[in-house]
Protein backbone atom coordinates (compact mmCIF):
# COMPACT_ATOMS: atom_id res chain seq x y z
CA UNK A 1 0.00 0.00 0.00
CA UNK A 2 1.40 3.39 -1.01
CA UNK A 3 1.54 6.63 0.93
CA UNK A 4 -0.33 9.87 0.31
CA UNK A 5 1.90 12.82 1.18
CA UNK A 6 0.70 16.42 1.46
CA UNK A 7 3.33 19.05 0.56
CA UNK A 8 2.52 22.63 1.36
CA UNK A 9 4.07 26.06 1.85
CA UNK A 10 2.62 28.16 4.67
CA UNK A 11 3.27 31.43 6.41
CA UNK A 12 3.95 31.32 10.15
CA UNK A 13 0.24 32.04 10.73
CA UNK A 14 -0.75 29.10 8.54
CA UNK A 15 -1.73 30.79 5.26
CA UNK A 16 -1.09 28.63 2.18
CA UNK A 17 -2.78 30.76 -0.47
CA UNK A 18 -0.89 31.88 -3.59
CA UNK A 19 2.72 31.44 -2.48
CA UNK A 20 4.21 31.69 -5.97
CA UNK A 21 2.67 34.56 -7.94
CA UNK A 22 0.61 37.72 -7.32
CA UNK A 23 -2.18 36.54 -9.64
CA UNK A 24 -2.05 32.89 -8.59
CA UNK A 25 -5.20 32.92 -6.44
CA UNK A 26 -7.03 36.13 -5.55
CA UNK A 27 -10.09 34.37 -4.16
CA UNK A 28 -11.53 36.20 -1.16
CA UNK A 29 -9.72 39.39 -2.18
CA UNK A 30 -6.30 37.94 -1.33
CA UNK A 31 -3.70 40.47 -2.49
CA UNK A 32 -0.45 39.06 -1.09
CA UNK A 33 0.32 36.40 -3.70
CA UNK A 34 3.99 35.61 -4.25
CA UNK A 35 4.91 35.85 -0.59
CA UNK A 36 7.17 32.77 -0.72
CA UNK A 37 9.35 33.95 -3.62
CA UNK A 38 11.71 36.22 -1.60
CA UNK A 39 12.75 33.15 0.40
CA UNK A 40 13.88 31.02 -2.54
CA UNK A 41 17.49 29.92 -2.17
CA UNK A 42 19.76 27.14 -3.43
CA UNK A 43 19.67 25.07 -0.24
CA UNK A 44 15.90 24.80 0.11
CA UNK A 45 15.49 24.57 -3.65
CA UNK A 46 17.65 21.45 -3.72
CA UNK A 47 15.52 19.78 -1.05
CA UNK A 48 12.34 20.62 -2.97
CA UNK A 49 13.84 19.28 -6.19
CA UNK A 50 14.78 16.00 -4.52
CA UNK A 51 11.26 15.59 -3.15
CA UNK A 52 9.55 16.36 -6.45
CA UNK A 53 11.79 14.14 -8.56
CA UNK A 54 11.24 11.27 -6.13
CA UNK A 55 7.46 10.83 -6.14
CA UNK A 56 5.55 8.32 -8.27
CA UNK A 57 2.35 10.26 -9.01
CA UNK A 58 0.79 13.65 -8.35
CA UNK A 59 -2.72 14.30 -7.03
CA UNK A 60 -4.08 17.82 -7.55
CA UNK A 61 -7.21 19.86 -7.11
CA UNK A 62 -8.66 21.79 -10.04
CA UNK A 63 -7.22 25.22 -9.27
CA UNK A 64 -3.67 24.01 -8.60
CA UNK A 65 -3.81 21.80 -11.69
CA UNK A 66 -4.74 24.77 -13.87
CA UNK A 67 -1.93 26.87 -12.36
CA UNK A 68 0.63 24.10 -12.90
CA UNK A 69 -0.63 23.29 -16.40
CA UNK A 70 -0.27 26.94 -17.37
CA UNK A 71 3.35 27.08 -16.22
CA UNK A 72 5.34 23.84 -16.15
CA UNK A 73 4.87 22.70 -19.77
CA UNK A 74 6.52 25.99 -20.81
CA UNK A 75 9.37 25.95 -18.29
CA UNK A 76 12.97 25.40 -19.53
CA UNK A 77 13.56 21.84 -20.66
CA UNK A 78 16.66 21.51 -18.45
CA UNK A 79 14.69 22.26 -15.27
CA UNK A 80 14.52 18.93 -13.35
CA UNK A 81 11.29 19.93 -11.63
CA UNK A 82 9.62 20.74 -14.95
CA UNK A 83 10.88 17.50 -16.45
CA UNK A 84 9.46 15.40 -13.62
CA UNK A 85 6.12 17.22 -13.41
CA UNK A 86 5.59 17.04 -17.16
CA UNK A 87 6.43 13.33 -17.30
CA UNK A 88 4.73 12.17 -14.08
CA UNK A 89 1.25 10.64 -13.90
CA UNK A 90 -1.11 13.37 -12.72
CA UNK A 91 -4.56 12.83 -11.21
CA UNK A 92 -6.99 15.70 -10.86
CA UNK A 93 -9.95 15.72 -8.50
CA UNK A 94 -12.63 17.93 -10.04
CA UNK A 95 -16.37 17.95 -10.55
CA UNK A 96 -16.27 20.84 -13.03
CA UNK A 97 -13.53 19.98 -15.54
CA UNK A 98 -14.46 17.87 -18.55
CA UNK A 99 -11.04 17.51 -20.17
CA UNK A 100 -7.37 17.89 -19.29
CA UNK A 101 -4.78 19.27 -21.68
CA UNK A 102 -1.54 18.61 -19.76
CA UNK A 103 0.03 15.33 -20.83
CA UNK A 104 -0.25 12.27 -18.56
CA UNK A 105 -3.23 13.79 -16.72
CA UNK A 106 -6.28 11.79 -15.63
CA UNK A 107 -9.54 13.24 -14.37
CA UNK A 108 -11.02 11.82 -11.15
CA UNK A 109 -14.72 12.38 -10.55
CA UNK A 110 -15.59 9.57 -8.17
CA UNK A 111 -15.60 9.47 -4.38
CA UNK A 112 -12.25 10.80 -3.18
CA UNK A 113 -11.74 7.97 -0.66
CA UNK A 114 -12.29 5.35 -3.36
CA UNK A 115 -10.01 7.15 -5.80
CA UNK A 116 -7.20 7.51 -3.24
CA UNK A 117 -7.49 3.84 -2.31
CA UNK A 118 -7.06 2.93 -5.97
CA UNK A 119 -4.06 5.23 -6.36
CA UNK A 120 -2.30 3.93 -3.25
CA UNK A 121 -2.62 0.43 -4.63
CA UNK A 122 -1.00 1.51 -7.89
CA UNK A 123 1.80 3.77 -6.61
CA UNK A 124 4.25 3.75 -3.71
CA UNK A 125 4.28 7.51 -3.16
CA UNK A 126 1.55 9.96 -4.24
CA UNK A 127 2.15 13.64 -3.55
CA UNK A 128 -0.30 16.49 -3.29
CA UNK A 129 0.87 20.08 -3.72
CA UNK A 130 -1.20 23.17 -2.96
CA UNK A 131 -4.79 22.11 -3.67
CA UNK A 132 -6.28 23.57 -0.50
CA UNK A 133 -9.86 22.37 -1.01
CA UNK A 134 -8.70 18.88 -1.96
CA UNK A 135 -6.42 18.68 1.07
CA UNK A 136 -9.34 19.59 3.33
CA UNK A 137 -11.29 16.66 1.86
CA UNK A 138 -8.32 14.33 2.28
CA UNK A 139 -7.94 15.32 5.93
CA UNK A 140 -11.64 14.94 6.68
CA UNK A 141 -11.53 11.43 5.23
CA UNK A 142 -8.33 10.62 7.19
CA UNK A 143 -6.48 9.81 3.97
CA UNK A 144 -3.22 11.69 4.61
CA UNK A 145 -0.22 9.54 5.56
CA UNK A 146 2.35 12.32 5.87
CA UNK A 147 2.54 16.13 5.95
CA UNK A 148 5.59 17.97 4.63
CA UNK A 149 4.98 21.52 5.81
CA UNK A 150 7.31 24.34 4.81
CA UNK A 151 6.83 27.21 7.26
CA UNK A 152 8.16 30.64 6.27
CA UNK A 153 9.01 33.61 8.53
CA UNK A 154 6.19 35.87 7.42
CA UNK A 155 2.75 36.75 8.81
CA UNK A 156 -0.01 37.35 6.26
CA UNK A 157 -2.99 37.87 8.54
CA UNK A 158 -5.62 36.36 6.25
CA UNK A 159 -6.11 33.89 3.43
CA UNK A 160 -6.72 30.19 2.95
CA UNK A 161 -5.15 28.11 5.70
CA UNK A 162 -3.86 24.56 5.65
CA UNK A 163 -5.57 23.70 8.93
CA UNK A 164 -8.68 25.80 8.60
CA UNK A 165 -12.11 25.64 10.18
CA UNK A 166 -13.47 22.11 10.16
CA UNK A 167 -10.10 20.38 10.58
CA UNK A 168 -10.57 16.97 12.22
CA UNK A 169 -8.79 16.71 15.61
CA UNK A 170 -5.69 14.59 14.95
CA UNK A 171 -2.51 13.77 16.84
CA UNK A 172 0.72 14.03 14.85
CA UNK A 173 4.20 12.58 15.29
CA UNK A 174 7.18 14.71 14.27
CA UNK A 175 9.28 12.58 11.92
CA UNK A 176 11.86 15.18 10.92
CA UNK A 177 12.56 18.89 11.13
CA UNK A 178 15.05 20.98 9.22
CA UNK A 179 15.85 24.69 9.38
CA UNK A 180 17.23 26.68 6.46
CA UNK A 181 19.32 29.82 6.21
CA UNK A 182 16.42 31.72 4.63
CA UNK A 183 14.43 31.33 7.87
CA UNK A 184 12.17 28.57 6.57
CA UNK A 185 11.57 25.36 8.50
CA UNK A 186 10.52 22.04 6.93
CA UNK A 187 8.41 19.96 9.32
CA UNK A 188 7.48 16.37 8.51
CA UNK A 189 4.60 14.84 10.47
CA UNK A 190 2.66 11.59 10.41
CA UNK A 191 -0.88 11.27 11.82
CA UNK A 192 -1.08 8.91 14.81
CA UNK A 193 -4.81 8.90 15.58
CA UNK A 194 -6.96 10.98 17.87
CA UNK A 195 -5.43 13.49 20.30
CA UNK A 196 -5.02 12.60 23.96
CA UNK A 197 -6.12 15.04 26.64
CA UNK A 198 -5.12 15.80 30.20
CA UNK A 199 -5.58 18.51 32.79
CA UNK A 200 -3.26 20.93 34.61
CA UNK A 201 -5.86 21.48 37.37
CA UNK A 202 -4.52 21.19 40.92
CA UNK A 203 -5.79 18.34 43.06
CA UNK A 204 -7.52 19.49 46.25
Amino acid sequence: MGKLIVNTFTSLDGVMQAPGMPEEDREGGFDQGGWQVPYFDEESGQVMTEAITGFDALLLGRKTYEIFAGYWPYAPADDPIATRLNEAPKYVASRTLDALGWNNSTLLKGDIADEVARLTEAYDEIHTSGSGNLVQSLMKNELVDQYNVWVYPVLLGGGKRLFGEGTIPTALRLVESRAFGNGAVLLTYEPTGKPEYGSTALSR
